[in-house]
C-alpha cells in the first residue's frame, strides 16, 4: 500500500487516499470532469498502484485513453459454490504441494476477502404449494451434495479470509446486495470504496449501491483471490439520464424492461453505465438493483448508481451497523460520488 496522498478522513479516526489531489497534481481541474467510475478506479490506483506506474495509469483516466492496461484491485471476491469450490480445491491442492516440499501449508490463503455463497446446488423436487416443500428440497440438496458441502464447510475454518454462506439463505447477488457489501471498506485504518468481482453474471446487481461490481470467470476470480491485479483498460463510460418518476400502476419490472429494450438499441456492450438525473434520484435501491441486475441482458459490464440518501436509507433498512452507515455517509460526502463528463450519453 502506498503512503503518498494518504490523509485523515474528517470526522473519523480513519485515513483515506485523496485521489482528487493526485489527479489535480497531474492536470488541474481534471478531477471534476471524471465520471464516478473513473474516480473509484483512480482511488484504488493511488492506494495500490506501483508509484512508478501511477502517473501513466492516472493519465489513462484523465485523458480518456485505452492505450495501456492498468491494475484494478477489487476489495472482495464473491463466489457461488460451483466456481468458488473449484478455486478452493486448487488452493487445497497447493497446500498439499507446499507440505510435500516441507513448507507450511497454513500459509496458503486467499489474500483478498472471499465470500462463498452456496446457492447453485438446489434442484426443486417439491412444489412451493406443498406442505414442507422448502424443508424437503433442502434435505434432498444436502443428501445429494454431502461431500461437496463437507469440503466447503471445511474451507471456512481451514482458510483465512474465507466466509461461507450455507445453503438455504438466498441467491448470491441478492445476499451480496443486502448483507455482504459494506459500500465503504474499513481495513487497517483505511477507508476506501468497496469493489468486487463475482462468479455470476448478475454480480453487477450491487452496482445499485454505488459499488463497482462485475462478473468474471472462475480463473480470474481465483487470480484476484491470490492478490493479483485484474488488469483492465479504461472502458467506455456511458451516462444514462433518467427523467420523471414512475407513475401509479407502473412497476419496477415495467421500467427495467423498457430500459433494457432502449439500451440494447444503444449498443452499450462492454460499457460501464452511470445512471443519473431526477428519475434515478427518485428510485429506491430496490428499483435501482432491478436495473443493475439486468446488466448482462443489455450487454453492459456495469450499471452504476451514485451513493445518496436512498443508499443510506437502504443500508439502515437492511440492518447495517450504525457506525458503518455513518462511515458511508461521511466518505461519500467528502469524496463527492457523482459523475463528471461521459464518453457518451
Amino acid at each position: 500500500m502506498n503512503t503518498q496522498y494518504r490523509k485523515p478522513l474528517p470526522g473519523t479516526a480513519l485515513e483515506f487516499f485523496d485521489a482528487r489531489e493526485a489527479v489535480e497534481d497531474i492536470q488541474p481541474g481534471a478531477y471534476a470532469q471524471l465520471p464516478y467510475t473513473s474516480r473509484v478506479l483512480a482511488e484504488q490506483l493511488v492506494r495500490r498502484c506501483d508509484p512508478e506506474l501511477l502517473t501513466d495509469a492516472l493519465k489513462q483516466l484523465i485523458e480518456r485513453k485505452s492505450d495501456l492496461d492498468f491494475p484494478w484491485y477489487p476489495a472482495r471476491v464473491v463466489c457461488h459454490d460451483i466456481l468458488g469450490q473449484t478455486a478452493l480445491v486448487d488452493l487445497a491442492g497447493l497446500r498439499d504441494a507446499i507440505a510435500e516440499k516441507g513448507g507450511d501449508p497454513a500459509k496458503v490463503n486467499p489474500v483478498v476477502p472471499t465470500q462463498l455463497i452456496v446457492d447453485h446446488s438446489l434442484a426443486v423436487e417439491h412444489a412451493g404449494s406443498e406442505e414442507g416443500a422448502f424443508e424437503k428440497n433442502r434435505a434432498i440438496e444436502d443428501r445429494r451434495n454431502d461431500d461437496r458441502f463437507h469440503f466447503i464447510n471445511w474451507t471456512k475454518t481451514a482458510f483465512e479470509n474465507v466466509d461461507v454462506i450455507p445453503p438455504g439463505n438466498g441467491i448470491m447477488h441478492q445476499i451480496n446486495l443486502e448483507k455482504m457489501s459494506p459500500v465503504v471498506q474499513n481495513r487497517d485504518g483505511i477507508a476506501y470504496p468497496d469493489t468486487c468481482v463475482g462468479t455470476d453474471s448478475h454480480t453487477p446487481m450491487v452496482d445499485a449501491l454505488g459499488v463497482i461490481s462485475v462478473g468474471v470467470g472462475g480463473l480470474e476470480a481465483e487470480s484476484v483471490m491470490l492478490g493479483r491485479a485484474s488488469m483492465m483498460r479504461l472502458p467506455d463510460i456511458v451516462g444514462v439520464e433518467l427523467t420523471g418518476k414512475l407513475q401509479p400502476g407502473i412497476t419496477g419490472t415495467d421500467m427495467v424492461l423498457a430500459i433494457t429494450e432502449f439500451l440494447r438499441k444503444e449498443r452499450v456492450v462492454g460499457a460501464y453505465l452511470e445512471f443519473f438525473g431526477e428519475g434515478a434520484n427518485a428510485l429506491t435501491v430496490g428499483d435501482r438493483a432491478t436495473i443493475s441486475n439486468m446488466t448482462p441482458e443489455y450487454g453492459a459490464t456495469a450499471a452504476m448508481f451514485y451513493i445518496d440518501g436512498q443508499t443510506i436509507d437502504y443500508l439502515k433498512l437492511t440492518g447495517r451497523e450504525d457506525e458503518q452507515v455513518a462511515l458511508v455517509e461521511t466518505y461519500a460526502k467528502h469524496t463527492r460520488p457523482v459523475g463528471g463528463q461521459f464518453d457518451r450519453g
